[in-house]
C-alpha cells in the first residue's frame, strides 16, 4: 500500500467515525435564555376543573460534558404562569415568581440532545378572591429534546411536572398543586 493508500483510507474511516465527544462539548460550558409555554395546573382542593394558562421564564445554566455522549448541568429559572380560571366560579389565580433550581442530564447525538430534570421549585399562588398570596413549593421532573441551530444559539422543547404544597392563611393542609407545563425556548451558549 503507498502512503497515499493509507492516508486516504484514514481520512474516510475518520469521516465516517462519529465525533461523539464534540458533540456533548457543543452543549458545554454556561448559557442562558427563555421559554414560553403553558401550564395546566390541578390543585387537590378544588373540586372543578381549572384552565389552562400561558407560562414564560428566563433561564441560566452550565452543561459539562462527562463522556463522549453524556452532559451534566444545572439550571436555574425564574417565571410565572397566568390566567388560571377555576371552572364554575368566578375565582382565578396566577403562579408568580417561580424560581426553579434543577439538575440536567443529557444524551447527545449530532446537534441532539434528550434529556431529563429534576430539581426544587418555589413560588407563590396570588388569587383573585383573596388578598393574601399563597406558598407553593416542592420538586419538579422534566424530559425534553434540545438541538443545536448553530455554534452558539439552541431550541428546546420541554415537558415539566411540578408537585407543589400549597400553604398559606386558609388553606387546608395536604392541599398540593400539581402542574404539567409544555414550553419551547431558545438558548445562548457561551
Amino acid at each position: 500500500m503507498t502512503l497515499k493508500t493509507l492516508t486516504a483510507a484514514a481520512l474516510i474511516s475518520a469521516a465516517m467515525t462519529p465525533a461523539a465527544f464534540a458533540d456533548a462539548t457543543a452543549f458545554e460550558g454556561f448559557y442562558g435564555g427563555f421559554s414560553m409555554g403553558v401550564t395546566a395546573p390541578d390543585i387537590n382542593a378544588i373540586p372543578t376543573d381549572i384552565d389552562t394558562g400561558l407560562s414564560g421564564d428566563v433561564f441560566v445554566g452550565y452543561n459539562f460534558a462527562v463522556s463522549p455522549n453524556w452532559v451534566l448541568g444545572g439550571e436555574l429559572s425564574y417565571g410565572m404562569s397566568g390566567g388560571h380560571q377555576v371552572t364554575g366560579v368566578p375565582a382565578s389565580f396566577d403562579l408568580e415568581n417561580i424560581l426553579t433550581l434543577s439538575g440536567r442530564a443529557g444524551y447527545v447525538f449530532g446537534n441532539t440532545m434528550v434529556y431529563g430534570r429534576a430539581g426544587y421549585q418555589t413560588g407563590s399562588l396570588n388569587a383573585n378572591f383573596s388578598p393574601v398570596s399563597f406558598d407553593a413549593d416542592g420538586y419538579v421532573l422534566g424530559l425534553g429534546v434540545e438541538q443545536m441551530f448553530a455554534e452558539n444559539i439552541s431550541g428546546r422543547i420541554e415537558v415539566s411536572r411540578s408537585f407543589l404544597d400549597v400553604t398559606g392563611p386558609g388553606v387546608p393542609p395536604g392541599t398540593e398543586l400539581d402542574a404539567t407545563r409544555i414550553s419551547v425556548g431558545v438558548a445562548l451558549h457561551f
